[in-house]
């Protein structure tokens, strides 16, 4: 009977004595004393009532029956079923109960929580069982913390429990699953407490006799040697089965051999092999041969260990202990030198057992030797490194010419092809991964770390895969993922000493560099301090200081990072990373604006002699800025042109240049603007090539170098790969092109060509860009194209107005766009009416008064918007025109009073313009 069982045997027994109040008799006795009661009589209600009872007592009966057969998804289905058919039966606990377990049989962990948890409040008399399942539930998925918090629930409020035991030990393993082995040994050893206490009670049951092997398991892992085995020796060989018998020897073995004394273990092993092969059980004996040819193995009998291996590697012996046994003999032969051996009984096994069991294990370890033959020697994957040998590195060996790397890829991905079900699977796509890392296939090793840490369990080999995968997802630039399994490797393995001194200071520095290209910088601050805390003999500890120092110089907090750097400068005065830990330290100063320090602490670097170019560059360039931001432009324009001339093939020189070339246009010396402007530097540089020939083109158009301007913004429009990957840039051009025609003299033969010139310029902006933010005012400069094409042809008046109305529908068009187009297409319609007579003119007259009021009302602005100052008053002084116009003379009195207030140093024109109007509505109203 497993333990499973056995809950449910006491459970019965429990409820046989809370009576049977819920069962056949009781539900008979209760018939008989309705009919003491009644008149003896079966009335059709009461008949159809014993047939519902009886069909409810059958329905449960039959879910029940499932259950113990173990047919879980039939007993979930009928138990189910149950609960919607009869939601007021007193059984209703129970079958919830039971459909939980039947879940988690299924491994339907989530379905079997929501059950426990959604019906816990009417749990009754089940509410202990509902909380132990709860807490298997929480087991079983793996959630060690909340399983042992669900244990410890059920021991301190269901004290009289009778699943005490169970609870008492669960919580215990849930522990030490967890690695919290001082709780473990508090649970499980205090007198007093519920387990040792439960234990008392039932000391023959297996659970008594399991938690003292857990505790004494407990114990080993700290190293208390004496304890654990005093422990285990409590253990009376006389109340117990054949396997624990068993299980005590063992634990008497490993705690011997922990504790440094082999010879004695080996005198143990003796008997553990002989009580392994009593029981007739495969698996203990297995494990015991095993055991013995570790303790062989700490004596360094190597021979006597890798013979005593190879006797688990017979065909009656379980597959995974064969693949164990294989793996160290294979390992012996190693050490022993004798590679050829320990390849040829690989080949052997596979060849004369290719439907064994273990084949696939086999190829796994066939692929794991070619594998570390690969690498030079390195344990792979135990121990991963971030940055990949160098490809062909003793790939090919000098044993018979195999070329290991292919060989090892060969071998796994056959195990992955023909042993699609393989419990190995998850190993094997680890090791793929790797082949691919070595091969520098970085892209193709993407999905073999992927699968790895899909399917591997929680174990060493998991967080190496999570490990990998995050280091090909950061080359690849996926960070948020790349963080997220660096993290995982970080807290996920506690129970795993291994993960954290092998990959732990490698993971919190590779979370650290992903968080600081994420721009988290509080997050790479924590992963810095642990990184300290817990690695402080780190040789990544510097480097990660100085890389967050300088995330915080970048984030524009350069008090904190100047403290790291003197920090980090303290620690190692001897240090390499000195000159750049000092230039960042300078670096800070730039960051807090204060520039004559920023120019002192560059002046006195640069005259140490120890840097290399790199930094010398950097330090120069940073020197002209800060006198450039100190407004020493004299200096600045001098240190830069030097700067260009020192170090052209710096990544800085493009910079460089471009800023000279910016000074001469912020100086007005347009000629020499555009001149540097078309540097080789910043032509022949993908960053600053486009954006470098606008500046040009905006020098030559400042100018008035038509010509040299439509030259310019030409080059750039024609250029396919600007529009493709310089597209604001491309905007501009177009729309600077366009005003550059509208500014050119054109044909005077055809006056009105240049502006069907600039509109097709002006065109493309929304064809091209339709998400940019000059769209709006694209449409609004067609809108005035096509006012100046009305000229020749007055349909193009309407489409002026459908050009400006783009504008006023744009969510993203400011208030001047719009201003604009409302005054643009006041004046369309101002022009259309010439070309009509009454009535359709003084309508369009009227329209067009409108949209300018519209302006000088503010009707057209939006929340926390102020008027355009021209704009309102170009449709200010149109509107007064046609309010006068139309002899609306009071009109036009308010919209010039309204316009010289708003805009006070036009008063004087305008007060002319009031007092003229005053005289007319004067001569108006006599």
């Amino acid at each position: 009977m497993n333990g499973d069982d056995r809950i449910r045997a006491v459970l019965g027994r429990v409820r046989r004595r809370l009576g049977a109040g819920c069962g056949l008799a009781g539900l008979a006795g209760l018939a008989g004393l309705v009919g003491m009661v009644g008149i003896g009589l079966v009335t059709p209600r009461e008949s159809v009532a014993a047939e519902s009872a009886a069909e409810e007592v059958q329905a449960f009966a039959v879910a029940k029956r499932a259950f113990s057969d173990g047919v879980f998804d039939v007993a979930e289905r009928h138990f189910a079923e149950f609960a919607g058919r009869y939601p007021q039966s007193a059984q209703l606990a129970e079958a919830r109960l039971f459909q939980a377990q039947a879940a988690l049989n299924q491994h339907k962990v989530g379905v079997a929580l929501e059950l426990l948890t959604n019906h816990m409040d009417k749990a009754g008399a089940f509410a202990d069982q509902y909380c132990y399942w709860q807490g298997k539930g929480h087991l079983q998925s793996s959630n060690y913390g909340a399983a042992a918090e669900t244990f410890a629930r059920l021991a301190r409020e269901h004290t009289n429990s009778v699943l005490m035991l169970e609870a008492s030990y669960s919580e215990a393993e849930a522990r030490f699953k967890l690695g919290a082995m001082p709780q473990v040994i508090a649970l499980l050893q205090g007198a007093e407490g519920n387990f040792q206490r439960a234990a008392r009670v039932r000391a023959n049951d297996a659970l008594a006799a399991r938690g003292n092997l857990l505790l004494a398991d407990a114990l080993l892992a700290r190293n208390e040697f004496k304890a654990a085995e005093q422990v285990v020796a409590g253990l009376s060989e006389t109340n117990l089965t054949p396997e624990f018998k068993w299980r005590r020897q063992y634990a008497l073995c490993r705690i011997k051999l922990a504790g440094g004394r082999a010879a004695e273990a080996l005198a143990h092993t003796t008997n553990l092999v002989a009580m392994a092969a009593a029981t007739g059980q495969p698996h203990w004996l297995a494990e015991s041969v095993a055991m013995r040819a570790e303790v062989w193995q700490r004596l360094n009998q190597l021979e006597a260990a890798a013979q005593t291996y190879e006797q688990n590697l017979a065909e009656t012996v379980p597959a995974a202990y064969r693949r164990t046994a294989a793996v160290h003999a294979i390992e012996l032969r190693l050490a022993q030198g004798n590679i050829p051996e320990a390849a040829r009984r690989l080949q052997e096994f596979l060849a004369k057992h290719p439907q064994d069991a273990a084949a696939d294990l086999t190829l796994l370890t066939l692929g794991e030797v070619h594998l570390r033959l690969a690498a030079g020697g390195a344990s792979l994957p135990a121990e991963a490194l971030t940055n990949a040998p160098a490809a062909g590195t003793n790939a090919v060996s000098p044993l018979a010419g195999t070329n290991h790397l292919a060989a090892a890829l060969a071998a796994f991905d056959r195990l992955i092809g023909a042993f699609t079900n393989s419990p190995w699977l998850g190993k094997a796509h680890l090791c793929r991964g790797w082949c691919l890392w070595l091969d520098k296939k970085i892209a193709e090793s993407l999905p073999a770390f992927a699968q790895a840490a899909e399917r591997l369990p929680m174990s060493e080999d998991l967080a190496v895969a999570r490990f990998k995968l995050a280091d090909v997802q950061f080359q690849l630039n996926d960070l948020t993922n790349a963080w997220r399994h660096y993290q995982s490797v970080v807290s996920d393995f506690e129970a795993f000493p291994r993960v954290r001194n092998t990959l732990g200071d490698h993971a919190l520095y590779q979370s650290l560099r992903v968080s600081l290209q994420l721009g988290r910088l509080a997050e790479a601050e924590s992963a810095m301090k642990r990184l300290l805390e817990w690695f402080p003999d780190s040789v990544l500890r510097d480097r990660g200081m100085l890389l967050v120092a300088q995330g915080f110089t970048q984030a524009h907090q350069p008090a904190e990072a100047r403290a790291l750097f003197t920090e980090l400068a303290k620690r190692l005065p001897a240090s390499p990373l000195i000159p750049e830990v000092e230039l960042a330290i300078a670096r800070t100063y730039l960051e807090e604006k204060q520039w004559a320090g920023a120019i002192a602490q560059y002046t006195a670097w640069l005259a140490r002699p120890f840097a290399t170019n790199a930094l010398r560059a950097r330090a120069e360039f940073n020197r002209a800025w800060a006198h450039y931001q100190a407004g020493d432009l004299t200096n600045a324009l001098a240190l830069f042109t030097n700067f260009v001339a020192r170090f052209p093939q710096d990544e800085l020189a493009p910079r460089a240049q471009f800023w000279i070339g910016t000074h001469f246009y912020g100086q007005k010396d347009f000629v020499n603007a555009e001149k540097h402007f078309q540097h080789k530097l910043l032509s022949q540089n993908t960053n600053f090539a486009y954006t470098a020939r606008m500046m040009a083109g905006r020098a030559a158009f400042a100018r008035q170098g038509w010509k040299d301007a439509y030259d310019h913004f030409t080059a750039v429009v024609n250029d396919n790969n600007a529009v493709r990957y310089a597209p604001d840039v491309a905007a501009e051009a177009f729309f600077a092109l366009g005003d550059t025609i509208v500014h050119q003299d054109g044909d005077p033969g055809k006056p009105i060509h240049k502006f069907v010139l600039a509109r097709e310029a002006f065109s493309k902006i929304p064809q091209l860009f339709p998400t940019n933010h000059l769209v709006p005012r694209a449409w609004g400069r067609m809108g005035d194209c096509f006012l100046q094409m009305g000229s020749a042809d007055a349909k193009q008046y309407e489409s002026a107005t459908n050009a400006y109305h783009r504008v006023l529908q744009a969510p993203d068009a400011d208030v001047t766009a719009r201003s604009q187009a409302g005054v643009g297409i006041g004046h369309a319609l101002k022009f259309m009416a010439k070309t009509r007579d009454d009535p359709g003119k003084t309508a369009l007259l009227k329209a067009a008064f409108d949209h300018y009021y519209q302006l000088v009302i503010e009707k057209n602005l939006r929340p926390g918007e102020t008027p355009d100052p021209f704009w309102f008053k170009e449709a200010a002084m149109n509107a007064g025109l046609l309010a006068e116009q139309a002899a609306q003379w009071e009109a036009a009195l308010n919209i010039y009073t309204r316009l010289g207030t708003a805009i006070p140093h036009l008063r004087s024109s305008v007060d002319k313009k009031i007092e003229q109007v005053r005289k007319q509505l004067s001569a108006h109203k006599s």
